[in-house]
């Protein structure tokens, strides 16, 4: 280790060019000095630089495997990479080194990788990053809870009708002919953090569109993908490691995180006349309510209104008088409307509605989660001023 100090104009990229030659990555130096957010350099500031001829320090060998492959795969050095399969494992290989590491499995038409960053650490070792987007502790804790009925910051799945799927959120690409919730994902990196974009996505081709934050299309080298060869293409492994790759960076996961909160401007704070002009902002406002409602809508997003709705009616209640109610009203509202989701919908209900609901039941005991009305606090106004 040598320790450097930064003076103005300096960047941790071009810091990592100077004492790691033109392969060496700056995160490498972000991780050692716990920097969560690579624009907060100060001048002045100390850090500690790994030799060039030191490998980074990794916490399992996936990690390894991952980052080690990182510098296979992106410039400047391109080495090529070969795909196998044996058994269900999907192994990855340098030509260069024969250096292998299985990074996913096989399942029908692709591969799926469960992912091994959970948000709940991301909770702490991105805390710079969440303040930075302005994410609320109400609005975390909600994340926490939803996100572990979901999946993990580098999950990957692209055996499905959907064609990839990303994140803690499984964002997809959407079905043929269809626009997805994962190019929106990407606009949002893209608007937020360019550089990164560029890094992951960009220099391979990719390119994203969306009009309205929820939805759009992916292109890839100029062609925007909307049938169902276009879309194959994204079935590909080395797309799926080049996601779970984007997937271990804190500024992507915090880019996740934000975007998934972001659901809930969808439907959480309009007022509806299925709800005879109210919002569900105004009818359920506990943090477990919230959790419970963007579990529901991540899975069955047209169904949550509508099963909200019923349920205040199965109350024999109205939603002005829930609006204007007490707390018991809620938890009579909440305990209605779990019991409808599990068949609202016919065959076509919610996936595990019960079993899902328990986790995040469960958080309640161990503080994590409060059933308090108005206990949810939204950031939403904070960063849309932003």
């Amino acid at each position: 280790m040598q320790e450097y100090i930064v003076k103005a104009g300096d960047t941790l990229s071009a810091i990592a060019k100077r004492f790691l030659g033109v392969n060496g990555d700056w995160r490498e130096i972000a991780r050692i000095n716990n920097i969560t957010n690579p624009a907060s350099l100060q001048i002045g500031q100390r850090l500690m630089i790994p030799n060039a001829s030191s490998p980074p320090i990794t916490q399992s060998p996936e990690v390894a495997m991952v980052r080690n492959t990182l510098q296979a795969v992106y410039p400047p050095n391109k080495i090529a990479i070969s795909f196998t399969t044996v058994g269900s494992d999907v192994i990855a290989k340098l030509l260069n080194t024969g250096q292998q590491e299985v990074f996913a499995k096989t399942k029908d038409l692709g591969l799926y990788r469960l992912g091994i960053f959970k948000l709940r650490d991301f909770i702490t070792y991105g805390s710079g990053l969440l303040q930075q987007v302005q994410m609320s502790p109400s609005e975390i804790n909600v994340m926490l809870v939803t996100a572990a009925n979901e999946g993990s910051l580098d999950a990957i799945n692209t055996w499905d009708n959907q064609y990839l799927s990303f994140g803690i959120f499984q964002w997809t690409l959407g079905a043929a002919g269809q626009q997805g919730e994962l190019p929106a994902f990407l606009s949002n990196l893209k608007r937020r953090y360019p550089s990164e974009f560029q890094y992951y996505f960009g220099q391979f081709g990719v390119d994203t569109s969306s009009l309205d934050g929820n939805t759009g299309w992916l292109s890839l080298n100029g062609t925007r993908l909307v049938t169902e060869s276009d879309k194959n293409l994204m079935r590909q492994p080395i797309w799926a490691l080049r996601f779970a790759i984007a997937g271990m960076d804190a500024l992507v996961q915090s880019v996740q995180v934000v975007h998934a909160i972001s659901r809930l401007d969808r439907f959480y704070f309009t007022p509806t006349q299925t709800l005879q002009g109210f919002s569900l902002s105004q009818l359920l406002s506990s943090e477990f309510g919230v959790a419970l409602l963007l579990d529901h809508h991540v899975n069955r997003p047209s169904h949550v209104i509508p099963c909200v709705a019923d349920a205040i009616s199965r109350s024999g209640l109205t939603p002005a008088q829930v609006a204007q109610g007490s707390a018991d009203n809620e938890a009579l509202i909440i305990q209605n409307y779990l019991t409808l989701r599990e068949t609202f919908g016919g065959a076509n209900a919610m996936t595990k509605s019960r079993e899902r609901a328990e986790l995040i039941r469960k958080e309640i005991t161990t503080g994590n989660l409060s059933p308090q009305r108005f206990s949810f606090r939204s950031n939403r106004q904070a960063r849309s001023s932003a």
